[in-house]
């Protein structure tokens, strides 16, 4: 199996940072079945096991002009995320853990859609040597597969 490289953006390592200090505030006193620890120990095991396992999996990718992206979900948790096999590299672009709702403003993908039009993510996409969308189109949020 090859091995890959995991990183996280700035965003996605805030958000990381935020649901690990809310889930070793519920284990240290003791609480290690709280709904914050549970949702913890899923982002870490998509990020260290699930993702990397299989990054290019065609049942996480998006689609349209998203379609250099892919996503795991489970519940109201959403990765998205961008890989590379030539530089054996994957990228957490964003982690999500509000609601779906297709067509709300704070819709996960609605918001990860406005994140890679305005550009945030142009420099990890040529790092990894991955296609940019193309800008100047409106897009609707990414459906996927």
């Amino acid at each position: 199996m090859q091995q890959y490289n995991v990183e996280l953006t700035a965003s996605a390592e805030k958000t990381y940072r935020k649901l690990h200090d809310e889930a070793q505030e519920h284990i240290d006193a003791g609480d290690t079945s709280s709904a914050k620890v549970t949702l913890f120990r899923m982002v870490d095991e998509a990020i260290d096991k699930i993702i990397p396992h299989d990054p290019f999996s065609r049942a996480n990718a998006l689609s349209g002009p998203l379609s250099n992206v892919f996503r795991v979900s489970k519940g109201r948790l959403r990765i998205y995320y961008a890989a590379s096999s030539k530089e054996r590299q994957i990228v957490i672009l964003y982690i999500s853990e509000t609601l779906r709702k297709g067509g709300d403003m704070r819709d996960p993908y609605s918001i990860f859609t406005r994140m890679v039009m305005s550009g945030q993510f142009d420099e990890v996409f040529t790092k990894l040597g991955v296609r940019m969308p193309p800008r100047g189109i409106s897009l609707r949020p990414p459906s996927y597969q």
